[in-house]
């Protein structure tokens, strides 16, 4: 599957994820009016760990304003669900949404292109991925979610 769902796409539906902490397969779709913040990460890599824990910061801080508006996903690229978890428990990671995508059937990787984590989409309420890349380049995400939530677009985002 090539790599199409670049900056400017429609978030397509991935199938044959697995849910983390409930051990369901399931397919991850963006629902109208929310934004989305898909965060692609692994438990061994240095560099993730600081995103997934501002994942985490950001909804307690924020999550009753963005209750049902604002998701964030963290889609694991380890080898096993078990580890995800444990890790996501051991260090209360527990506010967003954590996928397990690195499982036979699954082609998000593929989907988006993703070569290295950490790697992060970010989806406007009308499901078009308005950003594609390192976390870094988004410092504050706080800001654009609540400037997508409003209609506004983000700036400093250039197409493909």
């Amino acid at each position: 599957m090539a790599a199409g769902y670049d900056v400017g796409a429609k978030f397509p539906e991935i199938e044959n994820v697995k849910e983390v902490m409930e051990g369901k397969t399931v397919t991850i779709q963006h629902k109208a009016g929310e934004v989305m913040l898909v965060d692609f990460w692994a438990t061994w890599c240095p560099p993730c760990q600081a995103p997934m824990a501002h994942d985490q910061k950001m909804l307690e801080e924020h999550g009753a304003k963005w209750d049902g508006k604002v998701r964030i996903l963290g889609l694991s690229i380890d080898n096993d669900s078990d580890t995800v978890k444990s890790h996501v428990e051991s260090k209360s990671w527990t506010s967003p949404e954590h996928y397990h995508v690195k499982v036979a059937g699954c082609p998000a990787q593929e989907m988006f292109g993703i070569r290295g984590v950490p790697h992060v989409l970010l989806v406007d309420t009308e499901g078009t991925i308005v950003f594609k890349g390192h976390p870094a380049k988004r410092p504050d995400l706080v800001a654009d979610f609540n400037t997508l939530l409003s209609g506004g677009k983000i700036e400093g985002v250039e197409a493909p």
